[in-house]
């Protein structure tokens, strides 16, 4: 509404003078049941002029007393004895009482006059919205963010596990595609999304029933990753049995073995696991299975292939087979399984993704003084995330732009890293800058370990009998996920080749419903419908425009303590910060 004026019940004598002194005529009130309190609307006119002067609106709790303009505007009594007598609210220095009887007829002083139907505000029609369009969980985000916000976070997190098996794992390492699409985005201030599903997951409790329905079909699933186990979870509530075969020590695929602890504590995805356990999930661990033919022959009618993406890729430089030069994933599954890993004092990672920036950031918790990256292309083409690189940063992890390396030259235990300069070409078929070497600008560095974080490809038994496309990733449907072969389905980076956790739960999901279709279900996820009542859109309203839109900042480990070992970086948001950073959303879905 144009030409608002917000104020609070003790300023709305005071400017209800203003607009007097500037001749403004009084036109009417409008009052809003907003369920736990009431919006009141004073109209003003300007006294020769049609156009709209100014609108005071109040907003005030239920059995609170407002205060009367009648003694500015004698002419409002009777708007507001109205008021009173149709919702019950209590005025305050009333010019002219009528005692209730204003809606009363003169000759039957005991009969009410027609009302109007007493107001019932509704849940506003909901409509499509950026941030939830951009989750690939497909998480309804504007609803559990505003429950944050209003301190419900039992319900928001509720509308989290509707979607998502995992809150507390993608409260902590998801991207947050959906921050990027915030509208207020724009003024650099998205609404903390991620944060908030962290504290969901944090301060408040989900009791995951056992499913009671059983339809007596059974699902493998090989690999315990993000995608094996939305999928093992969704098709569980579904009433399959479901056994997971897992070819590492311990379960959690690229969670476990490709995400340092900093980041994604241990004790947290062992909580998330073992959720999926007690629906009666079997999880055999160090358990690699070479053939699906002994799994058709094992009695399962279905098989889901979610192995991830294992296998680094190599430099393809001379000297890079010294055991001084070391793989991004080996490194990180070492030390994510505990293995003694020593990288000595000099560091290089060759490489800028999300990978290159964990094996750094690792190298430094395991004694390194001195981290180098080594990214032939500038910042601004770096495929890690933003957030990740600043973290990075702020350990004193060095960036070099423009360099590639060239070849590792060894003598004994020692070797020395050769890199070349490179500037920026033409775009590839990535859309991005193609990187070029510049010619006479070769230098080297003496460094304890190279560790090579250029990308990563799935690694199949060809006794799978499945179609593989470039890059070694399983061929499946894009909406089913079904593969080549019948009543086998793939999904997570055996699909998609690296990729995000979020992404991963996506086809898992979608894996899950073609699993049960082709078993003979409807497809349709088993999920918990939740009474959640809604805040309206006029609360938006107020709200959008009383708030300082300032994004929370997530409370961190100093850097000192955070290079002493790998406890969690992230501390977690306050109660207060939370709801604040809640009631800064927008809720785009209530009104565009």
């Amino acid at each position: 509404m144009e030409n608002e004026i917000l104020v609070d019940m003790g300023g709305l004598v005071a400017a209800v003078r203003k607009l007097l002194g500037v001749g403004a005529r009084f036109g009417a009130i409008t009052c809003l049941d907003l369920g736990d309190g009431f919006e009141v609307i004073y109209h003003f006119e300007l006294q020769d002029s049609p156009a709209p002067l100014g609108h005071v609106k109040v907003r005030i709790g239920k059995g609170e007393a407002l205060p009367s303009i009648s003694g500015v505007y004698l002419c409002a009594a009777l708007s507001e004895n109205e008021m009173r007598d149709h919702f019950g609210i209590e005025m305050e220095g009333l010019a002219l009482d009528f005692h209730k009887r204003f809606l009363r007829s003169k000759d039957s002083p005991e009969s009410e006059l027609l009302k109007p139907a007493p107001y019932e505000p509704t849940p506003p029609e909901r409509l499509p919205v950026r941030c939830g369009d951009a989750c690939p969980a497909g998480i309804d985000i504007p609803r559990y963010v505003r429950l944050v916000g209003d301190g419900r976070v039992a319900e928001a997190l509720a509308v989290i596990r509707q979607a998502l098996p995992f809150p507390g794992i993608l409260g902590r390492v998801c991207f947050a595609p959906c921050e990027a699409n915030c509208r207020q985005a724009r003024q650099d201030t998205p609404i903390a999304i991620r944060m908030l599903k962290r504290f969901a997951y944090d301060h408040a409790a989900y009791d995951e029933g056992v499913p009671s329905r059983q339809t007596g079909k059974r699902v493998a699933i090989i690999g315990s990753g993000p995608a094996g186990l939305t999928a093992a979870y969704y098709l569980a509530r579904m009433g399959h049995g479901v056994t997971i075969y897992e070819a590492l020590p311990e379960a959690g695929g690229m969670m476990r073995v490709g995400i340092p602890s900093y980041r994604l504590p241990r004790a947290v995805l062992d909580r998330e696991i073992d959720m999926i356990r007690r629906m009666g999930v079997d999880i055999l661990t160090s358990n690699r299975i070479a053939s699906l033919d002994t799994l058709f022959e094992e009695g399962y009618q279905a098989v889901l292939v979610a192995t991830g993406a294992h296998v680094g890729i190599k430099m393809g430089v001379e000297g890079e087979d010294h055991h001084r030069v070391m793989d991004c994933i080996d490194f990180l599954r070492d030390v994510n399984l505990g293995g003694r890993v020593e990288p000595g004092e000099a560091v290089a990672i060759i490489g800028g993704g999300n990978a290159a920036i964990d094996a750094a950031r690792s190298a430094l918790r395991l004694g390194a003084s001195d981290v180098m990256m080594y990214y032939r292309r500038t910042r601004a083409e770096m495929p890690a995330d933003a957030c990740e690189i600043e973290e990075a940063l702020k350990e004193v992890v060095k960036i070099r732009f423009l360099a590639a390396p060239t070849r590792v030259l060894t003598r004994d235990d020692t070797i020395q890293l050769e890199s070349i300069c490179m500037r920026l070409g033409p775009p590839d078929a990535s859309g991005r800058p193609r990187p070029e070497p510049v010619e006479d600008s070769e230098f080297t560095v003496d460094v304890s370990a190279v560790i090579a974080a250029i990308g990563q490809h799935p690694e199949f038994s060809q006794e799978f009998g499945i179609r593989l496309g470039r890059g070694n990733v399983i061929l499946a449907h894009p909406e089913t996920m079904a593969t080549s072969r019948d009543a086998v389905f793939a999904a997570g980076d055996a699909v998609l080749g690296p990729a995000s956790v979020v992404e991963a739960v996506r086809t898992g999901k979608q894996a899950a419903s073609s699993i049960d279709k082709y078993l003979g279900g409807t497809g349709i996820l088993a999920v918990d419908e939740i009474e959640v009542r809604d805040l309206t859109a006029r609360d938006t309203f107020i709200d959008r425009w009383t708030n300082e839109s300032i994004r929370v900042e997530m409370p961190s480990l100093p850097v000192g303590e955070r290079l002493r070992g790998f406890g969690e970086v992230e501390l977690g948001l306050s109660e207060e910060e939370a709801r604040a950073e809640g009631r800064r959303c927008w809720r785009c879905d209530l009104e565009e």
